[in-house]
């Protein structure tokens, strides 16, 4: 494999929601669940071996491309907070070392932070459009609310 051109990358992107933390946190915060929030997910499966093995895995389908497997490898409900890996498939035979973090945090006024992180290996930023249109999607189901100034 060439790797010519591959240099490390870290990519940080967030959004802010109109919802808490615990809100937004029911609807992402599960590791077999990205495939009903995010519009990119067609079907998400649980490996037919996962109960022979102590990793957590699942299997995305994205349109018009391979099939991945994912790992998770860290979960914290209690900080609305995941942590996976790629483990397999072609799309991470290519872009090496990819690890994301998934984290919510509350903010003020009863809005949060989605905050999503990913570290990898490849020639250029192969993530940064697909954690936009996840939130792209998540604005569309906690959008924020502005308030109105009423003059006196």
């Amino acid at each position: 494999m060439n790797e010519q051109g591959y240099k490390d990358w870290r990519v940080v992107q967030s959004v802010e929601l109109g919802a808490s933390a615990e809100q937004v946190w029911e609807v992402i915060g599960g590791f077999y669940t990205i495939h009903k929030w995010h519009p990119d997910i067609t079907e998400l499966d649980v490996i037919s071996d996962q109960t022979d093995t102590r990793q957590l895995r699942r299997l995305l389908t994205f349109p018009g491309q391979p099939k991945a497997i994912e790992e998770l490898v860290m979960m914290d409900n209690e900080n609305h907070h995941y942590r996976y890996k790629w483990h397999w498939g072609e799309w991470g035979q290519e872009i090496h070392k990819y690890y994301s973090d998934l984290r919510v945090f509350d903010v003020k006024g009863g809005t949060c932070i989605v905050q999503w992180v990913a570290t990898f290996y490849y020639k250029e930023d192969a993530i940064s459009d697909f954690y936009q249109r996840g939130f792209d999607e998540l604005l569309k189901l906690f959008p924020m609310v502005k308030e109105s100034a009423n003059a006196i």
